[in-house]
């Protein structure tokens, strides 16, 4: 008997080390692929990084400058290990949709979301007289000429906004057919289009209250148009944006000077993602980090306010990492 204890006592002992040895986190340097510096990303990712190393000294964090649309390419080729990403693009990314992707980006995953939201605004000139979408997609598609300003080429808003007015049957293109004028602008000129009347139609893919929206508002008498419930829908179903459960598909009355009603919009938001080949330890640890310091996660930037680990897995786009995911359901929070 006293045998048979010992042998046992030894070959859990063996088992107990082996699993310890393989769940041993070793030091590690990491690349975070964010926005540009001195951006929101950027500032994001740093006040994140900075915390999970004071938690865990082992994982160091460099952050460097990068953007929505490389950030999913640059996470899955490994060129970094971390990356900011927009529930949509990320999507896009993954399965390699055109025209943002030429080819899938099949090693991109996710540990949680969300991180920070993105309301689609369309602002009009409250003289057009409109209060929807596919008014203005009508006006488009009746041969009437319009002046707008959409998001710059290359950016990971102009594909969104193209999907929406896609949704309402409208291309770019029919605007000039119809003899009307769009612009790709950067936010700050299509602030200056706006107010100079040069347009009388803005689409913007900003967070809540947009600086560049409040300015348009106080410059010019104007209104939000509004999509339908269906069109939020869709744009979930194909591109993983927010889902109207949510109760976040919405520009809340008051947002902007005038407003007085809250204003149905498709939403996007922000997730953290990582490479597939990240050690299941270390994006465990980042998890589980940012999961149970939730106040301090909180504190370090205002947009981690959206963070919520009962639903951090859900809200993502692109697969969760095994690491990530093994976090989730010791937890709790994945059944």
């Amino acid at each position: 008997m006293k045998r048979a204890n010992f042998v046992l006592i030894f070959v859990l002992s063996i088992v107990l080390v082996t699993v310890g040895i393989a769940e041993e986190l070793k030091p590690v340097t990491l690349t975070w692929v964010a926005g540009g510096v001195g951006g929101g990303w950027y500032a994001q990712a740093g006040a994140i990084a900075a915390l999970i190393n004071q938690k865990e000294p082992k994982i160091s964090i460099k952050v460097v400058p990068g953007g929505g649309v490389v950030n999913p390419v640059q996470v899955s080729s490994g060129d970094a290990n971390l990356g900011w990403g927009i529930t949509f693009v990320d999507k896009m990314a993954l399965l390699g949709v055109p025209p943002l992707y030429e080819k899938p980006n099949p090693k991109v995953r996710s540990l949680g979301g969300y991180f920070g939201y993105y309301h689609i605004h369309f602002v009009a000139s409250a003289d057009k007289g409109m209060t929807t979408v596919k008014e203005l997609a009508d006006m488009i598609k009746s041969g009437k000429s319009v002046r707008i300003a959409v998001p710059m080429k290359g950016t990971s808003d102009l594909p969104i906004v193209e999907k929406i007015l896609g949704f309402y049957g409208v291309k770019l293109e029919d605007i000039k057919k119809a003899g009307g004028e769009y612009f790709h602008a950067t936010y700050a000129d299509m602030t200056s289009l706006y107010k100079d009347r040069h347009v009388d139609f803005v689409i913007t893919h900003l967070s809540l209250p947009a600086s560049a929206i409040t300015e348009m508002f106080i410059s010019r008498k104007s209104t939000l148009l509004a999509v339908s419930d269906e069109c939020i829908d869709a744009m979930n179903k194909e591109l993983g944006t927010v889902p109207r459960a949510s109760g976040l598909c919405v520009i809340p009355s008051g947002t902007y000077q005038g407003q007085d009603t809250a204003v149905p919009a498709v939403v996007t938001a922000g997730e953290l993602l990582i490479n597939a080949d990240v050690p299941e330890i270390v994006a465990y640890t980042i998890t589980k980090i940012l999961c149970e310091n939730l106040q301090e996660l909180w504190n370090v930037h205002p947009a981690n306010k959206t963070f919520v680990p009962e639903n951090g897995a859900k809200n993502v786009a692109v697969p969760l990492h095994p690491g990530a995911e093994k976090y989730y359901r010791e937890a709790g929070y994945l059944k």
